[in-house]
């Protein structure tokens, strides 16, 4: 068998952990339906991603790294290839390797011309691409390989980052006292607080970059890891904007995620403890009695912060699981213990005051296990779309300190599910001791908190139901597969009739009948 023997489809993530995992559970999940799947990373975010991988490969699925070289980035560090590896100020840093990283893509993919008549995998009939990526794609264009947006983002927040981002270049930012409305690219007009806004949003230096969300306009369609029933208004407008496909196909877990078998070692780093000791304190809780405190991949506590937030944590009197993560430095760190460097971060006599009812760890839990886990009954969390889209799917609800980015968004839209109560807001707010010890005994003792676990129990079964067989999200990802068929054998009609000349683009039925091959798969 030749290279055309299925389909081949390139998945490149924007290099940051709250991308790079659920691309990679996708691209697992394309590859357990029969497709090879190319997923291109760097050197320095292998060993983060090794462990989805070789689960991959061991589960015989057809997904093949492609590791580029990293682009030399002046004022970052060798190593440092990812949002999570270094200090927020070096963002823009990040950015600039992701824009380099095109070129060393650019040549890989010629290469995968060479193996046309090879065995192994032929060159892609898709590529698959994050959509904070904003590269020219000069080779996929002039090959005539579609591009496919995948959006880490749910629909309600990329469109309203993209009219902020939109209503900036075009200077149409409407404002009424404290707060500004938005119409451009949204169904309905936004009113939102000037703190509902992250100021980067209209940063100039970062503009450049985020105007690559136009792109999204222009590629063959765009991939959502959310369902069908929680944003229909925002994906219908989306599809109506493009005019072209736009699939909902969340959400997108490891195979384990619906059944309670859900690993430490499913996705993301190494946690920083074991999962037997983890699984001996949460089964020795009551259920529903435990707060789970994470704040993403990205986002870091000061010590003012962490030590308010803990104050409020203990005046609670819940029992509480808290990753609390040190933001990195700038300059390499010292030799010092990060253990010693985060005892900084906690109110004095803190750990043995609450030794017998918190948990804290010093870096990555597995965030999938915690929230699956029945003692688990509030996840105070920054509302990333990933972390509320695992709520959403595990049922629990959520106590909200949105910081940046779609977060605040986010953030509104689990009140309109009945989901969450906000306690704190912006990546520089400084909790209430008395707001977080009454947010966390609402939702984990008083009547509103089991309306809110009502209301996210409902929403469990709704994910459920979305990827099971006849589900939305089920429908969507066989259209999506059904699509990629159809471009793979487009591309096998190029090789038959032995011509560069027929395209595959959106209205490629012509070429078809021209050929005589008939479009079933």
């Amino acid at each position: 068998m030749n290279g055309y023997g299925k389909p081949h489809v390139v998945a490149v993530p924007f290099p940051a952990l709250g991308h790079a995992i659920p691309l990679l559970d996708f691209a697992r999940l394309l590859a357990s339906h029969g497709l090879t799947v190319s997923y291109v990373t760097t050197p320095a975010n292998v060993p983060r991603l090794q462990q989805q991988i070789a689960n991959a490969i061991s589960s015989r699925l057809d997904v093949r790294l492609v590791v580029l070289p990293t682009p030399a980035i002046e004022g970052l560090a060798e190593g440092l290839e990812s949002f999570d590896q270094v200090h927020p100020e070096q963002f823009a840093l990040v950015f600039q390797l992701a824009f380099k990283l095109e070129h060393a893509f650019n040549r890989w993919l010629l290469t995968q011309f060479e193996k046309e008549n090879q065995q192994g995998t032929g060159p892609p009939v898709c590529i698959l691409h994050d959509v904070l990526l904003k590269w020219k794609m000069v080779v996929p264009e002039e090959r005539n390989i579609p591009r496919v947006v995948f959006s880490t983002y749910g629909a309600f927040g990329l469109s309203v980052l993209h009219s902020a981002w939109l209503s900036a270049a075009r200077n149409a930012v409407e404002k009424e006292g404290e707060s500004i409305v938005l119409r451009l690219g949204l169904p309905n007009a936004l009113r939102l607080h000037k703190n509902e806004i992250d100021p980067f949003l209209f940063d100039p230096l970062r503009m450049e970059y985020m105007n690559g969300l136009q792109s999204v306009v222009q590629s063959h369609g765009m991939v959502l890891n959310t369902l069908e029933q929680l944003e229909s208004e925002h994906l219908q407008h989306w599809r109506n904007v493009k005019g072209k496909k736009v699939w909902s196909i969340g959400p997108v877990f490891p195979p384990n995620a619906f059944d309670g078998s859900v690993k430490v070692s499913a996705r993301g780093k190494m946690a920083d403890i074991s999962e037997e000791e983890l699984l001996k304190w949460l089964d020795s809780q009551s259920p529903s009695s435990v707060v789970y405190i994470s704040f993403g991949s990205q986002a870091y506590l000061s010590q003012d912060q962490c030590k308010a937030l803990a104050s409020g944590l203990e005046a609670s009197g819940q029992p509480f699981v808290w990753s609390i993560k040190i933001c990195p430095k700038i300059e390499p760190m010292t030799s010092e213990r990060a253990l010693d460097v985060g005892q900084a971060y906690l109110p004095e006599g803190f750990q043995e005051r609450t030794k017998n009812r918190g948990l804290v760890t010093w870096g990555w839990l597995p965030q999938l296990l915690l929230l699956s886990h029945p003692s688990v009954g509030a996840f105070m969390s920054h509302c990333g779309w990933n972390s509320m889209l695992e709520s959403v799917t595990l049922g629990v609800p959520m106590i909200m300190w949105p910081m940046n980015a779609d977060q605040h968004f986010n953030s509104k839209l689990a009140v309109k599910l009945g989901i969450g109560v906000q306690v704190c807001e912006h990546s520089t707010g400084i909790p209430d001791k008395e707001r977080v010890k009454n947010v966390v005994r609402l939702v984990l003792t008083e009547n509103d908190g089991k309306e809110m676990r009502s209301s996210a129990a409902k929403l469990k079964e709704m994910a459920r139901k979305s990827v099971a067989c006849g589900g939305s999200s089920f429908a969507n990802l066989q259209d999506f597969l059904s699509e990629i068929h159809r471009l793979h054998i487009a591309r096998m009609a190029v090789v038959c009739a032995g011509s560069s000349k027929v395209q595959i683009q959106d209205g490629f039925h012509s070429e078809f009948l021209k050929l005589g091959i008939s479009e079933a798969t």
